[in-house]
């Protein structure tokens, strides 16, 4: 139970996500509080997993450790509903911009109130950010219309069917995430005022056109919004709405005045620019005029599509209001555009969800929001460490072989490769290829003696060094990602993950199948509750390219594989207990050496690569050719899993078929899903009523775009999850317990299958390091021996 004025948790929360890497001297110093307040706060944000711990860096004296917020994978999103696109943003607890996307998809109007496209365009933006629907915490919108303080809408120019209703609600309830609503106009000119070009200004106008001139006015930082707020609509006054101009109405002119000034720009003396500038100008003139008599402002903002043209109606304007305004000075004022050009709604839209919903982001109220910032800031800020240096991730590769090439997505998270390891002389030739010219050692503990500085580790050696290779750097104190399998045996996979718990090294496991679009959606489905509570889960993996990929080379072998049922099955076995979110503990399977071990024709592959031998020509199966001297691995396996809630589940994994995907059915105590290819073009489809026969079901999801990358777009995904987590002790998807228990559920199968399919228990890993892994591995005083 917390002991600590959670207020003063929140402020100091707020102050550490403001200066990253701060020490607990920073702190009382950023927030007035004593050091025992201080420490004490940070306690209960470290118990919270907010907060990470950093190693104090050598010097001299006693060094001072330094803190920084968890961002983890929750994420905000704000939301701009208004004109003829969307624009939606995607930031992380600290403020920063992680995605952004325009869409020229229909807003809701009263044609077309619908909104199953913005949550396809919500979830397509999440991905594009490395995120899925179950990481979003809340969502503000702005829209356009007035709202009264209950939320109610009182006036929707796009849809007239919300009138009357609360909008935030009728949001909510159609993404399932809390969603807060709010004036379009009254948010961008909150962004403006926090963090655009109206922050310097005790009392300013934010004006932009649409039906008629909008403003809003804001004080000492605030929008002034009055008792309904509907404070600075001036334009709404008939003698000052739609008023005529020789394009028509303002809500027609303005992108075609636009093109006509820009024309202006490029020759100051073009006619056709003159003249639009000229109507445009007097058409807003009456309503500036009211509120420059009304507010007396310091600076009026132009925003929206007039925000680029400040400089040319900044003139005309002020003189029309002179003319205009009869007896009365108006003197001069500042006419400027504004700095949030198009995003300034959806930033207004994200302080939104971040004022009303903190206890939800941080799990503290009274966190205030967050100033919002662009990629290329994120970008800058994640290549600073501590103490504001800027650094590269230094990334060594161990195994220079099929996998190596994941490591190069690490430049797109701020790092580099700088060195390899491989034993076998004639891969350091692939090594230049990939990564340039870097030292190529012959051992992990040539490396290490080298003297060079890691940051982190990948490694995409064979399967059977996992162990030795990751134990080796984690005892030497670098972070490694280990490509799935963690190891070939439980005995192996333990050992790994106790190193990693006594030095406190981070571990990570490459189950890149988390990020896949396929998975995450069907993750997304199930967090959502679209199917009840999930009670069993089955896989049929169609490996099409088994012979080529496994039966040609050490994965043949069962002291070097253990069982396909690992080096595929893994994949597999992870993400149906990630759906699940439990893993297996008995498991019994079936299984044969059908069709591989009947080829006659063998050769030792060891001086080739699998590139030299895969063909799509390679058919059927028992035509293969240079198959590997040893297959006492199975070609055809079959699992039956029991998990530790009761979930139950079957892996089917055949390498001897003509087609190569793999089918996941997830069935609930509401209805059921299962995808049909798992890759762009496919879908999901849900069953979620009585029915007979029914092939397409009865909700359809398409199967979104991953982007490029290996494995759809999942490797870059998880590459940069594994920089982010070695930086700052970020939450991560993929956990090494899970990698653990994938691995046993496979040993455990093979055992099973050799042994006349008798069931085979799955030992438990000790509660302290199951509590250490499932907190992220958190920092610990006594890590380091």
């Amino acid at each position: 139970m917390s002991t600590t004025d959670p207020r003063l948790v929140a402020q100091c929360l707020t102050a550490l996500r403001e200066h990253d890497g701060a020490t607990i001297s920073d702190l009382a110093e950023f927030t007035g509080l004593s050091r025992p307040t201080v420490t004490a706060a940070l306690a209960e944000l470290k118990d919270a997993g907010l907060v990470v711990e950093h190693e104090a860096r050598a010097s001299a004296g006693r060094p001072a450790r330094s803190y920084s917020l968890i961002l983890g994978a929750q994420v905000v999103v704000g939301v701009d509903l208004t004109r003829s696109g969307v624009r939606m943003l995607v930031a992380d607890r600290s403020g920063r911009i992680l995605g952004m996307q325009s869409s020229e998809i229909t807003p809701p109007t009263t044609a077309q109130p619908g909104l199953a496209p913005l949550r396809a365009l919500l979830v397509q933006t999440l991905e594009r950010a490395g995120r899925r629907l179950s990481d979003v915490a809340a969502i503000g919108v702005a829209a356009a219309g007035l709202l009264d303080e209950d939320g109610i809408v009182i006036s929707s120019p796009q849809v007239v069917s919300w009138h009357g209703a609360h909008l935030g609600t009728l949001l909510t309830e159609a993404f399932g995430i809390p969603v807060v609503v709010d004036n379009d106009l009254s948010l961008a000119a909150e962004a403006e005022s926090r963090s655009g070009a109206l922050r310097d200004a005790d009392t300013g106008v934010y004006a932009l056109t649409w039906h008629h001139v909008s403003a809003r006015v804001t004080a000492a930082g605030h929008v002034v919004r009055g008792r309904r707020g509907r404070a600075g609509e001036v334009g709404m006054l008939r003698a000052f709405s739609d008023v005529e101009i020789p394009k028509g109405t303002l809500l027609e002119a303005v992108p075609v005045v636009g093109a006509e000034l820009r024309r202006l720009r490029d020759d100051p003396a073009d006619a056709r620019g003159l003249e639009a500038l000229r109507s445009l100008s007097a058409a807003m003139s009456p309503a500036m005029a009211a509120l420059i008599l009304t507010v007396d402002p310091e600076v009026i903002v132009l925003g929206g599509e007039l925000a680029e043209f400040a400089d040319l109606i900044a003139a005309p304007l002020e003189e029309n209001v002179r003319t205009a305004v009869m007896g009365i000075d108006t003197g001069t004022r500042l006419i400027r555009g504004g700095e949030l050009g198009v995003d300034a709604a959806a930033i207004g839209a994200l302080g939104l969800a971040f004022q009303r919903h903190a206890a939800r982001i941080y799990g503290f109220e009274g966190v205030t929001a967050p100033a919002i910032t662009t990629s290329n800031e994120r970008d800058d800020m994640a290549q600073q460490d501590a103490t504001g240096r800027t650094t590269a991730f230094r990334a060594a590769v161990i195994g220079v072989g099929a996998r190596a090439g994941v490591a190069l997505h690490v430049e797109a998270a701020g790092g580099t490769v700088v060195a390899a390891v491989d034993p076998a002389p004639q891969t350091h030739a692939r090594a230049a290829r990939l990564f340039g010219d870097i030292p190529v050692f012959a051992s992990v503990a040539d490396m290490l003696a080298s003297g060079i500085a890691i940051d982190g580790a990948f490694i995409t050696s064979p399967d059977f060094t996992h162990a030795e290779v990751s134990i080796e750097l984690l005892e030497g104190g670098v972070p490694v990602y280990v490509e799935k399998p963690l190891a070939i045996s439980i005995e192996d996979a333990d050992r790994i993950l106790e190193t990693a718990y006594r030095t406190g090294s981070k571990l990570y496991v490459g189950h890149n199948m988390r990020h896949m679009q396929v998975v995450r959606m069907m993750k997304d489905v199930i967090d959502r509750g679209e199917i009840g509570e999930v009670k069993a889960i089955w896989c049929r993996h169609f490996v099409g390219h088994g012979g080529d990929y496994y039966f040609k080379d050490w994965h043949a072998e069962r002291d070097k594989a253990m069982s396909l049922l690992l080096q595929k099955g893994a994949h597999d076995i992870d993400v149906m207990h990630w759906l699940a979110g439990t893993s297996s503990r008995t498991v019994v399977g079936v299984g044969d050496l059908a069709v591989y071990g009947q080829v006659d024709s063998r050769r030792d592959n060891s001086d080739r690569r699998m590139g030299d031998w895969f063909s799509m020509a390679n058919w059927p199966p028992l035509a293969q050719q240079d198959l590997n001297p040893v297959i006492d691995v199975e070609d055809i396996s079959m699992i039956m899993m029991r998990t530790d809630s009761g979930v139950l589940m079957s892996y089917q994994q055949c390498h001897f078929t003509p087609d190569y995907w793999r089918n996941y059915t997830v069935i609930g105590t509401e209805g059921r899903i299962e995808n049909f290819d798992d890759g762009t073009g496919g879908e999901i489809r849900v069953w979620n009523a009585r029915s007979d026969y029914l092939e397409k079901g009865h909700v359809r999801y398409p199967i979104q775009d991953g982007g490029d990358g290996g494995h759809g777009g999942a490797d870059p995904l998880t590459v940069a999850e594994f920089v982010e987590f070695v930086r700052s002790g970020t939450p991560t998807d993929t956990n090494p317990l899970a990698a653990r228990d994938a691995v046993a559920a496979g040993v455990a199968g093979a055992l099973s299958i050799r042994s006349g399919s008798q069931p085979q228990q799955i030992p438990a890993v000790p509660d302290e390091m199951i509590a250490y892994f499932t907190a992220h591995q958190p920092a610990r005083e006594s890590a380091r021996h």
